[in-house]
């Protein structure tokens, strides 16, 4: 008797689709929240009023008296390897008033 090992071998999709769009800002906003270049950019002095999607991986940040810009980027990776989409980030300069 031969078992066909075709079935138990998964088919291979991007890294980003690995993640529903929920889970997938959900883990971009934890990333932005515990980024130390977050925490200084923003002076870390207040609470975060808001975190918003302005675009499609562009995030904006917003404080009582500043608004910061952290966009997502990816990571380059064997786009073989399923899981989660593997990222960093760039943070922009913090507008305060």
């Amino acid at each position: 008797m031969m078992i066909s090992l075709t079935a138990f071998v998964a088919p291979t999709f991007p890294a980003s689709a690995a993640l529903s769009p929920f889970w997938r800002s959900a883990s971009e906003i934890e990333a932005i929240v515990n980024d130390q270049r977050v925490h200084d950019a923003l002076m870390g002095e207040e609470a975060i009023q808001s975190i918003t999607t302005t675009e499609a991986d562009v995030y904006e940040i917003r404080t009582r008296s500043c608004r910061l810009v952290v966009t997502v980027v990816d990571k380059p990776t064997d786009a073989q390897i399923m899981g989660p989409r593997q990222f960093d980030l760039e943070v922009g300069t913090a507008r305060c008033h």
